[in-house]
């Protein structure tokens, strides 16, 4: 039996989310699916991080179990050739049997994008968030220090209270013009792990600063209420993509 480990690039636009559920397209089903069809038996797809429904990725992390000969580069080009055109595989490794992507994750690089205007710009609009409000970048980036490093972040998780602890370490935010698309905007942030919907709650709070509704100095607040109402509104999904998970390998 092997263990493979692969990179999962997706447009999550359309699917609700990364976990597989019933009746609802998911990027993990149709991993399953496409694997199915392919091997033909039922094979596990271990994800690193459940992406919410809209969210998108660039460095996924899944892994399988799998008793077969065919080559990494043949797994990826016959995986590839069965998943729909928004999903894709690629780096396939060998991992020991034991290797789980959730367990064995360091950290998590996401990217939230968004663009400031009136009009649309629709070759960008699945993957950023148009922003209508003037925005002042100074009092974002006095913003983010707070936030950096271990907290409870209760007030910036969703409230459906599936998380058994709220206590996540932040180890990076960074802000900067996106290099590949002028006008468009890059909140960079990496940490061990993340809440249910936190880097869209802690986008949201963030803009409601830059437009002025909130002040930088009131995110300890936020974080000594764990309460969800004390923080701002959260971003789209549309604007978030995971971009790698880090492992030790």
């Amino acid at each position: 039996m092997r263990r493979i480990l692969f990179t999962v690039e997706y447009d999550g636009t359309g699917y609700h989310g990364w976990q597989a559920q019933a009746g609802l397209t998911t990027i993990q089903g149709e991993l399953a699916s496409a694997l199915e069809a392919q091997f033909g038996f039922p094979i596990q797809v271990d994800g690193a991080s459940r992406t919410d429904a809209g969210v998108h990725a660039r460095g996924q992390a899944a892994a399988i179990s799998l008793d077969h000969p065919i080559s990494l580069k043949g797994f990826v080009k016959a995986l590839n050739q069965r998943l729909p055109s928004q999903i894709a595989i690629r780096d396939a490794r060998e991992v020991e049997p034991d290797f789980v992507p959730r367990f064995k994750s360091l950290g998590k690089t996401y990217i939230y994008r968004f663009y400031c205007s009136k009009e649309r710009w629709p070759l960008i609009d699945r993957y950023a968030w148009r922003v209508f409000w003037p925005l002042n970048f100074e009092r974002l980036l006095e913003s983010t220090p707070y936030l950096i490093g271990t907290h409870d972040f209760e007030s910036f998780a969703d409230s459906d209270g599936t998380h058994q602890t709220s206590i996540r370490t932040i180890t990076r935010i960074a802000f900067a013009p996106d290099p590949q698309i002028p006008g468009l905007y890059a909140l960079t942030f990496c940490g061990t792990a993340f809440l249910k919907h936190m880097i869209r709650n802690l986008t949201g709070t963030l803009i409601e600063i830059a437009r002025g509704r909130l002040r930088p100095e009131q995110i300890p607040q936020m974080l000594a209420a764990r309460d969800r109402s004390a923080s701002g509104p959260s971003a789209p999904a549309c604007g978030l993509t995971l971009e790698r998970v880090h492992f030790a390998l």
